[in-house]
């Protein structure tokens, strides 16, 4: 009998940003027993140690560029410059980021200069949350160097430039105060991701084009199935690299982040060449080799959840995507997050916040997902809220979802539909009871990091349908 720890995290969004020791995180774990006759594999990377000093680590990236010139050469007779950062629920410590890029900024004399938000359709960010951000320091320097801060806001259509059509179909409109400046840099998080991977040329697409892009792009590539965790190629992640290219994003830094929040690593250089690296890196980190290929596919997978997510199981849940590779049709996954919810400036948002959209397609089936479809091609599902649950959806369709989380939580869970319970030792027995005294057991502790290698398809030509890499 093993005993086996599950992360049960969520980090303060009032802290991204701040010193190490400052950061405040709701963290617990939860333990769980698992005969060694029933334990496929359990899953733990072996992370690096973080970088020392985030900011210098940025600092020395700029100057050793992965692939194009140094961030310093990139600016030298530059007449304007737009840097892109991610939104408050991402933990990208922006405010450690910045220092370095703002005194290239400054040395390379350039005046016309922008900070931008790349909310996509997610609402602004408060005052308490740029505060938090970007770090009252760089705030105080930015109005003394003239940079302005911006945020996308989609609907308004006069702030967007038409830049043109990808070769997908996607119609492209890119906020103006982006479209008008001759450098474009972006400050990212990079992992895999259910739409592939994140970070890179995800802060344009989404990040700062009209609602018209994101709409196009989100409802046309979120529920193929070559649209899946690490598929780097597939048709979606393709289609928001292609769009940033039309866009002319110059070169992104992105960083890596352990299961703590702090970071391992920061690679800049040349759009997408360094984002692309980025990936790999992460990869060889948190993918695994799969089991399936020897022992057979799961019939649970034990999923926790860790400090660099937020307070809401729509983000916290991807890894219920990433599980599903490894999980036989039929089988279950047990999901651990608190999901406590956040407070932000336009209201209060309770952990399941917008996955209650799924309640009007519930049970979940494939008729229902037929009906998912239709209503995504009558627009009346705006997608970008449907970029997350429809594909947890769709993995519910085919496989059991078994949610682990607080107990306030419980009634909004049972009015959607939703299996869920405080206690891990309760979902696991009657996963058991489920699948018998035989089940095999996979232990993903941190399942939104973690996939099977043989998902990864960071190449064109490895583009294949999901049924050819699930399992």
């Amino acid at each position: 009998m093993g005993r086996y720890s599950i992360p049960y995290e969520s980090l303060d969004p009032l802290t991204i940003g701040a010193a190490d020791d400052e950061t405040k995180v709701y963290r617990e774990t939860l333990e769980l027993e698992i005969p060694d006759e029933n334990l496929l594999a359990a899953i733990y990377p072996d992370e690096p140690d973080p970088v020392p000093n985030a900011t210098e680590a940025a600092r020395a990236a700029l100057e050793s560029p992965h692939s194009g010139p140094r961030f310093s050469e990139l600016l030298a007779g530059a007449s304007s410059v737009a840097v892109v950062i991610d939104n408050q629920f991402r933990p990208t410590p922006a405010s450690k980021l910045l220092p370095p890029v703002l005194d290239a900024i400054e040395a390379a004399g350039i005046t016309d200069a922008r900070v931008v938000c790349a909310n996509g359709k997610v609402f602004p960010m408060s005052d308490s949350d740029i505060s938090q951000k970007l770090g009252d320091e760089n705030l105080a320097r930015m109005e003394r160097m003239g940079i302005g801060f911006f945020q996308n806001e989609p609907r308004n259509t006069d702030n967007y430039s038409f830049v043109g059509v990808t070769s997908r179909g996607t119609p492209v409109w890119l906020h103006n105060e982006v479209a008008r400046s001759e450098v474009i840099f972006t400050i990212g998080h990079a992992q895999a991701n259910h739409w592939g991977a994140g970070g890179g040329g995800k802060l344009i697409l989404p990040g700062v084009v009209s609602d018209e892009t994101v709409e196009s792009n989100h409802c046309a590539f979120v529920p193929s199935p070559q649209t899946h965790y690490g598929a780097y190629a597939g048709p979606m992640r393709a289609d928001i690299d292609e769009t940033a290219t039309m866009c002319g994003l110059s070169a992104t830094m992105n960083v890596l982040l352990d299961t703590r929040g702090r970071v391992i690593d920061c690679i800049y250089g040349a759009h997408p060449d360094a984002h692309v690296e980025a990936i790999n890196r992460f990869n060889d980190i948190y993918a695994y080799d799969n089991p399936v290929a020897e022992a057979g596919p799961a019939d649970i997978a034990v999923c926790g959840v860790f400090a660099p997510t937020d307070h809401l199981f729509f983000h916290t849940g991807w890894g219920c995507m990433s599980s599903d590779l490894v999980v036989r049709e039929g089988g279950t996954i047990i999901y651990c997050s608190p999901s406590p919810g956040v407070s932000t400036a336009i209201g209060d948002f309770p952990g399941l916040a917008l996955m209650d959209l799924m309640k009007p397609y519930m049970p979940p089936s494939p008729e229902n997902y037929q009906k998912v479809l239709r209503d995504i091609h009558g627009r009346n599902i705006q997608m970008w809220a449907g970029c997350i649950w429809v594909p947890i959806y769709e993995v519910m369709t085919r496989k059991h979802l078994a949610m682990v989380t607080l107990e306030e939580n419980l009634e909004m869970a049972a009015d959607i539909g939703l299996d869920a319970t405080t206690s891990l030792d309760e979902a696991f027995g009657a996963a058991m009871e489920r699948h018998g005294p035989d089940a095999k057991v996979i232990v993903l502790p941190f399942a939104r990091y973690q996939l099977p290698r043989n998902a990864i398809r960071m190449h064109s030509e490895d583009v294949r349908v999901l049924e050819q890499v699930r399992l």
